[in-house]
């Protein structure tokens, strides 16, 4: 797999996440929920942006880069990032326009089923990460 692939992937998610997060600061009457997926869209952010450098500071051979890469495999924890965020995304926004009046729209059902998915996917990455230092 080449290397830059991981990294686009990385970039994509971490442009996504920072629309997601500046949506969610402008929810007008939001719940708990909306804060939550603040904290976790945010939590991505800082996650893939660290994940990132590293991954433009090492070099391929690296024992580690191969867990990484399998991270950015066709329906890998990547692109469930990727999808947990444009779920969010397509709720608050119209044709990619944010909505005129934000308001948050999600059951808490929904919350919850998207911030489970991106803590298990978190912690796929931050093993990946670790596995740096092994």
């Amino acid at each position: 797999m080449d290397p830059l692939s991981p990294i686009a992937s990385i970039i994509a998610i971490l442009q996504l996440s920072a629309k997601v997060l500046a949506y969610l600061n402008d929810v007008k009457d939001a719940s708990k929920g909306q804060a939550q997926c603040a904290i976790e869209a945010s939590n991505v952010h800082n996650l893939l942006t660290n994940l990132r450098f590293r991954l433009e500071e090492g070099h391929a051979y690296q024992p580690w880069f191969n867990a990484v890469q399998a991270l950015a495999v066709e329906h890998g924890p990547l692109d469930q990032f990727k999808q947990a965020l444009e779920t969010l995304q397509a709720k608050m926004t119209n044709g990619g326009r944010l909505k005129n009046t934000l308001v948050w729209k999600f059951k808490k059902e929904e919350v919850d089923a998207i911030l489970a998915q991106i803590e298990r996917l978190k912690t796929l990455t931050e093993i990946a990460l670790q596995m740096d230092h092994l």
